[in-house]
């Protein structure tokens, strides 16, 4: 049976990586992390992101989590691929003076919420 994660997470990589060929010629790398902070060190936010994927791997058969888990699985191995083969992420959105951001960050912050939500709403 193929878990709601791992739809959810493949869907969220094609369309992170259409959209990054899409638009590449209006794109800039991102070497850190959010908001470009931890420039640098790409082996270390590489590291970070395999440790992410594997917790969600241990804990992938919670029914409560598998959307929040989904678009966050989904977002951190889309800005792997581009980490591993770039160096860094493709950022090409952009407005006003927000730092430029791309659909798998959009994917890690909706899957964050969710969980957040989630465990709130438990207590």
């Amino acid at each position: 049976m193929v878990n709601k994660i791992f739809i959810i997470s493949l869907l969220i990589i094609i369309i992170d990586r259409i959209t990054k060929f899409i638009f590449f010629e209006n794109s800039r790398l991102n070497t850190g992390a959010a908001f470009s902070i931890l420039k640098g060190f790409n082996w270390f936010l590489i590291l970070v992101a395999l440790i992410v994927i594997i917790v969600i791997l241990f804990y992938r058969n919670e029914k409560k989590y598998q959307y929040g888990f989904g678009f966050l699985l989904g977002g951190t191995i889309a800005n792997l691929i581009d980490r591993i083969f770039y160096k860094g992420v493709i950022d090409f959105i952009s407005f006003y003076n927000i730092p430029s951001f791309n659909i798998a960050d959009v994917s890690n912050i909706t899957g964050a919420v969710l969980l957040l939500y989630i465990m709130i709403k438990e207590k």
